[in-house]
Parts: C-alpha cells; structure tokens; sequence
C-alpha cells in the first residue's frame, strides 16, 4: 500500500468520526435552542359559542402568561391564576384535558398574595392556535374547590393560546 492510500484512509476516518461527533452533539445544541419562553394570550371560550367562559375569570389578567417549549417537542403553559366563584364556591383552575389525555397542572405561589401559577407540562402542538373563538381547542377545564372534601369539578370550554 502507498502512503498517499493511507493518509487517505486516516483522513477519511477522521472526517467520519468528526461529522459522528456532530451528528451526536447537535440534537443537544438544537435542543437548548428550541427551550425558548415567550409570552401568550389565553383565552377559554364557551362550547358552541363566540363568548368568553367563565373558565376565563380563573386567569389573573393583570399578569403575563407564557409558554415555552421543550427539548421533546411539548410545551408548558404557565398560567397566572386567582381563586375563582363556579356554582357559588371558591375554586381555582387545576387542569386540562384535551382529547383524551389530562394534563395536570402543578399549582406555586399564593392566592392571597396574587402569585399563584398553574404549570401544565407535556402540552402538545396543537395548543397554540389564534384568539378566534372558531379556531379554539375543545378542552376541558377542572377546577378544584377551595373546601377539599367537594373535590374537583369539569366544565367544558375552547382553548385560545397565541403569541403577544
């Protein structure tokens, strides 16, 4: 073998193992790229209806919401929230369930200071869409009770989340 066959070789062996390297480092340098935040507008709508839900009134409009989207591909939507009057009782918003899948949400923070969020993690794509009321997502809202031992109530609504 000439050594001109050999640097050849060795050359193409390291680009190999160099274009393998990237090929490995990248997904985690795209990645961290696509974990951005930005902040949205959430609207739920009535089922049926162009007119705000009352699932709405659990959203403190006087703080931002934002999403942010992962490394996997979800989003999570967190949400600024305040207690809420539904049937005449105290109640605050603790989920969504789109289709058939329930995202649970992780409720920080304080009502009484006015600094609770809802984190609702893993949310898919289809999540955002525009403020019209005839392009929302059916989802459906729960809403725990402030008195724990009446648990958890579900109302129907549509789902507008779009960028600032």
């Amino acid at each position: 073998m000439s050594c001109s066959h050999c640097t050849r070789r060795r050359l193409l062996a390291f680009c190999a193992a160099l274009l393998l390297l990237l090929a490995l480092a990248g997904p985690s340098t795209r990645a961290a790229a696509f974990q951005k935040s930005f902040d949205v507008n959430v609207t739920f709508w009535n089922d049926g209806e162009d007119t705000v839900a009352p699932a709405s009134d659990g959203i403190d409009p006087n703080r931002t919401a934002t999403l942010t989207r992962q490394a996997n591909g979800t989003y999570t939507l967190t949400l600024p929230i305040r207690s809420m009057q539904m049937l005449g009782m105290d109640c605050h918003l603790v989920g969504l369930t789109i289709g058939e899948i329930w995202y649970e949400g992780a409720v920080s923070g304080s009502f009484d200071s006015g600094s609770a969020l809802l984190t609702i993690r893993n949310l898919p794509f289809s999540i955002l869409t525009n403020g019209r009321a005839d392009q929302a997502i059916d989802v459906v809202c729960s809403f725990e009770m402030d008195l724990s031992f009446l648990g958890e109530l579900d109302a129907d609504a549509r789902l507008s989340v779009w960028a600032v």
